[in-house]
């Protein structure tokens, strides 16, 4: 069987223009796809079937994606070598125009909606030059007033376990974050819009953006108004974060209620939670109800580290903020994770600020229990450099802490 490609519809629409203006055919129904195939033959002696050019145009309804073998003919009728040319000669020509018109709206007064429109669709690869343009646009419709425009990045649906594609939508949502702790009510009052209709909204601003210091600001008006969960875990999550709100208001009845909904609602779930939802699952268990079998549990069943890593890292740190000293040093399970073989070198961006965060917890748990080599030793693993945005302040605080306490033992 042919190895199939993934192809953009951008890619797909190039294709058909180029070959309407060498074949002079509109290509909009079977029958002009039947005149295609037969012109081409003719010109080419290449036999591509009507039924092929159906689906590719997708006038036939097709699910999936054609063939390598089709993309290269398509592409040699139009004066590539194959289809992977083609799509570099793309990628140049769009990069070029999305730059030029980048610049071009940020130095006008007014934006050109139709070229917008031309822009916003060369938009969709998940790779981090695209990321970083759409970094740039949304900065713009900010400064610029436009902020409707960034709903056109909402529509993105991302797969709720690829976590690279959704780190580098945490990228380039920064500045709507941004904006948002400085108050900008527009922009809040214009993603809370789209919460109950946006799936990438709930996975990046709700479950990456997580802005403990503003659940009685933005943030909580963000999850309170969020009540259509399009994602598997959102409303464990929500849940866990109302946890927080009621804890740190000292409002202790109203956390345990919802404890004892949280774990109803783990026990009825029959998909893999996220690593870092369990880790708050656990953490505030523990710190309200001394229930401490959720993390025990967690500890002796996922073999992954990775995951493991995840989960200790959101346990350890929520006792550590909301818990006490002696909840935080009570059990050495942030010991127990085969950590020796990790690097930072080749892993995705969201599991070096993961292990960032690991370590710097790890510190904090030697130190009180004043193992000071560990904690030396430990100090030294953390590459600064790999923090989530939403706790910088948290990070760096704790690390010149660490610092200045491992100095002064010295």
């Amino acid at each position: 069987m042919p190895k199939s490609i993934q192809v953009s519809e951008e890619e797909r629409q190039f294709l058909r223009k180029s070959l309407e203006e060498k074949f002079c055919l509109k290509i909009n129904s079977a029958n002009d796809c039947e005149a295609l195939s037969s012109l081409i033959y003719k010109e080419s002696n290449i036999l591509i079937s009507y039924n092929t050019l159906r689906r590719f145009f997708k006038i036939l309804p097709n699910s999936n994606f054609p063939s390598l073998y089709t993309l290269n003919l398509l592409s040699k009728l139009i004066g590539f070598n194959d289809f992977i040319e083609l799509r570099k000669f793309r990628i140049t020509l769009n990069r070029d125009f999305i730059h030029e018109n980048i610049h071009l709206f940020s130095v006008s007064d007014e934006m050109n909606i139709s070229i917008l429109n031309e822009v916003i669709p060369l938009l969709n690869e998940d790779h981090w030059e695209n990321i970083y343009q759409i970094r740039s646009l949304i900065e713009l419709f900010i400064n610029k007033n436009k902020i409707d425009h960034i709903s056109n990045f909402f529509n993105k649906n991302i797969e709720e376990d690829n976590w690279e594609s959704l780190y580098k939508y945490y990228v380039a949502f920064q500045p709507i974050h941004k904006a948002a702790k400085l108050k900008n009510k527009s922009l809040i009052n214009f993603v809370k819009k789209y919460i109950n209709t946006s799936k990438i909204v709930q996975q990046v601003l709700l479950q990456l953006y997580v802005e403990e210091d503003f659940l009685e600001g933005y943030y909580g008006e963000w999850i309170n108004t969020c009540k259509v969960y399009l994602t598997v875990d959102i409303e464990l999550f929500i849940i866990c974060i109302k946890i927080q709100f009621h804890f740190i208001k000292k409002e202790i009845q109203e956390a345990k209620s919802l404890i004892k909904i949280l774990n109803k609602l783990v026990g009825e779930i029959k998909i893999k939670i996220h690593p870092i939802i369990l880790g708050r699952i656990a953490a505030w268990n523990f710190i309200v109800n001394l229930d401490s079998t959720h993390i025990e549990r967690l500890m002796f069943k996922n073999k992954n580290i990775n995951e493991n890593i995840s989960t200790i890292t959101f346990f350890y740190r929520l006792v550590y903020l909301y818990g006490t000293k002696n909840q935080f040093i009570k059990y050495d399970y942030i010991t127990l994770l085969q950590i020796d073989t990790l690097q930072y070198n080749n892993t995705p961006f969201n599991i070096k600020t993961e292990l960032s965060m690991f370590y710097l917890i790890l510190c904090r748990f030697y130190v009180e229990k004043r193992s000071k080599e560990l904690a030396k030793k430990t100090i030294e693993k953390i590459d600064i450099r790999y923090q989530f945005t939403c706790s910088s302040n948290f990070f760096e605080k704790e690390y010149n802490i660490l610092s200045k306490t491992i100095t002064a033992w010295e």
